[in-house]
């Protein structure tokens, strides 16, 4: 079982149980004491649980939203006006002949079809199935697909296999897609195994560009992937509030409010 399932697994059982001990983990899961330890160990770093003694304890997350899943088809119906033109502001920020890496998420997918229509030479890399599909023999886009295990319901590829590739190449932007953004949480998301290849694609990239519309500004998800130090800029749409725009100003984050398609 890979680790990203295995803290899935547990996450699960303290939402039923309230508390789990180690033991019962290690049955459970089939796996090692201190296999279980470390899991722990990171999960409690991570803000989805609280050791105790012989074991672990559900964390309660007042400010946590969005637990529920959502695949990816769902979430490519939502919001596609702020998408759209999310992307269209995104693309200025990229140059001719650069390398650029776009994950799973939706708000990718409208990024890189606007790419297409572009740009005549630029190298795309990605786990998105949806994106390589969008870009697939379009000319002058040279792409790249990490490979990996395939999740059918993320239409991407996931698991440490997929970021195999990101120590041998370079990156000059990497946008990064999320399901939460806050000054306080930083970027979070649904599921743990969303992360690593997006961790991966971060130390591949000379810069970090954020893609969220309004909806994710404010809010906060299941798995902390990094704080917002860590990223040098923010897309989003113009519904976003005043309030929402100047903390993360306040915070050292530009923010940029893309303009609605009509150009008001």
């Amino acid at each position: 079982m890979l680790t990203e399932q295995r803290y899935e697994e547990i996450y699960n059982l303290l939402e039923r149980e309230g508390s789990v001990r180690t033991i019962m983990l290690c049955d459970a899961l089939q796996t090692s004491r201190e296999t279980i330890r470390r899991d722990l160990e990171n999960m409690e770093a991570k803000g989805m649980l609280r050791r105790i003694r012989g074991g672990a304890m559900k964390l309660e997350m007042p400010q946590a939203k969005n637990l529920t899943y959502t695949s990816f088809k769902k979430r490519q119906e939502e919001n596609l006006s702020g998408k759209e033109s999310i992307a269209l502001e995104a693309v200025n920020h990229i140059k001719e002949g650069q390398a650029v890496a776009l994950d799973s998420g939706t708000t990718s997918l409208a990024l890189a079809k606007v790419i297409k229509a572009r740009f005549h030479s630029l190298t795309v890399v990605t786990n998105s199935f949806a994106v390589a599909q969008e870009l697939a023999g379009a000319e002058g886009i040279t792409l790249v697909l990490t490979g990996g295990v395939y999740r059918a319901d993320e239409e991407a590829f996931v698991s440490d296999v997929a970021t195999l590739i990101f120590s041998k190449i370079n990156v000059d932007i990497f946008f990064l897609t999320t399901c939460g953004i806050s000054v306080e949480r930083g970027i979070t998301y649904q599921r743990m195994d969303e992360i690593s290849v997006q961790n991966k694609m971060m130390e591949a990239a000379d810069r970090t560009i954020v893609l969220a519309d309004s909806s994710k500004i404010g809010n906060n998800s299941l798995v902390k992937m990094c704080g917002i130090e860590k990223i040098s800029m923010v897309i989003t749409d113009s519904d976003v509030s005043d309030q929402q725009a100047e903390a993360f100003r306040n915070a050292g984050v530009r923010m940029i409010i893309s303009k609605e398609r009509n150009g008001t």
